[in-house]
């Protein structure tokens, strides 16, 4: 008995020298692609916090050069937490400087989790949370920003939080 050996090749392109030429422009196409798909951040930073264990005193601490104040923007916090963490909400304490001015604090919780356990971040055992602190912002000075970011929840660490992070992005209905 004969054996038969089946050989196909998927090919995109009728012909070699096609494919180089296409190529280069599939290739510029996607780079422009993923590079494009930037949301219209003008800051990402994240801190971590060794072992997911947020201390009281470890305050996250971000500085924002700000040279548009003319658009809005708006501001958010990034939460990375894991299966670890016992709480379906988190309390956090927001310093928000403006430059040549006082600091103003916030005080504001979000619900990590619904009433059942489910996390609302994204992810599988590590979950992103983008919890909106401040839509449509318009900053009135040019300068450093300066964002202070602690927890206040009453257990201390606080297990189970991996990450915090400070988001600006460009509002894109203006």
């Amino acid at each position: 008995m004969k054996r038969f050996i089946l050989k196909t090749q998927l090919t995109f392109f009728p012909c070699t020298l096609c494919s180089k030429k296409y190529t280069k422009y599939i290739s510029v196409l996607l780079f422009l692609l993923v590079t494009s798909c930037s949301h219209n951040e003008i800051f990402l930073e994240y801190r971590s916090f060794k072992k997911s264990e947020w201390e009281r005193k470890d305050v996250a601490v971000y500085h924002v050069d700000i040279n548009n104040t003319t658009d809005l923007f708006d501001v958010s916090l990034e939460i990375r937490n894991n299966n670890n963490y016992p709480f379906r909400n988190i309390w956090l304490f927001v310093d928000f400087q403006v430059p040549g001015e006082s600091v103003r604090t916030d005080t504001i919780g979000f619900d990590l989790a619904d009433v059942y356990g489910k996390w609302y971040g994204k992810g599988i055992n590590q979950y992103n949370f983008t919890a909106p602190y401040k839509t449509g912002v318009r900053f009135p000075r040019r300068g450093i920003y300066t964002c202070s970011v602690r927890h206040g929840m009453h257990t201390n660490p606080l297990t189970g939080i991996s990450d915090i992070g400070l988001k600006i992005s460009k509002k894109v209905n203006q």
